[in-house]
């Protein structure tokens, strides 16, 4: 079992892009779908505002913190974990992963612009990886089947869903009994930002979010101490 770190009443899993990389290559032998999400700063800000998300967002098997600030938040210090999550480990262990097995992805976004982008680096850096397909997926309901029927026959292995929260989550809550996958990667725009590297937005970013997270942290417990 993996530890938990809370941060803003959440539970993620605390654990090391080595054992998160264990856990997904166990998830993709499986024949029933899993569900994994990088949390970010806007996630957890979202999660706290919007009713009844934190319990949802909880429900995917696998959260995985995907920025700086949470760790911080989490009060982690250790170097590794640190150097971990500077270079994205864990995706480039993802990716590699998919690549090494000839992996079958399909990618969910918000819109045809933001699935170019991940599509287009996975295939210039990762070319063992089979994208079959892309889709943009509307805010509202109606296009599931489609999305559905699209994901099941490509045969992939793997969606990958690049898209805001909590619309990508929304969607896999909607559709995973009908999903014929083995996984569900929730990115965010964690790819676009990796393909990009790391500039000085992301800095900028980075240290925005941890002030909002502090300051957020603070109102928290505040409540709790009412």
């Amino acid at each position: 079992m993996n530890e938990k770190m809370n941060v803003l009443d959440v539970q993620l899993d605390n654990c090391t892009a080595k054992d998160a990389m264990k856990i997904i290559a166990e998830y993709m032998q499986t024949e029933e779908l899993n569900t994994v999400d990088i949390v970010t700063v806007d996630t957890l800000m979202r999660a706290t505002q919007l009713d009844g998300m934190k319990e949802e967002l909880e429900k995917l098997d696998l959260l995985l913190p995907g920025d700086m600030a949470i760790l911080e938040a989490a009060k982690i210090t250790d170097r590794k974990r640190i150097q971990e999550m500077e270079d994205q480990t864990m995706l480039k262990m993802v990716f590699h992963y998919f690549h090494k097995n000839r992996c079958k992805i399909f990618i969910l976004a918000g819109s045809e612009e933001e699935g170019d982008r991940p599509q287009g680096y996975l295939h210039e850096a990762y070319s063992g990886i089979q994208v079959v397909g892309m889709k943009a997926v509307p805010a509202d309901e109606s296009e599931d089947d489609r999305i559905t029927n699209l994901v099941n026959g490509g045969e992939v292995d793997c969606v990958i869903a690049s898209m805001d929260f909590p619309w990508q989550e929304q969607f896999v809550y909607r559709c995973k009994e009908q999903l014929n996958t083995r996984m569900w990667f929730g990115t965010g725009h964690s790819i676009a930002s990796f393909a990009n590297g790391e500039n000085w937005a992301d800095h900028l970013k980075n240290f925005i979010g941890k002030r909002i997270l502090k300051r957020e942290i603070k109102k928290e417990q505040k409540r709790k101490e009412v």
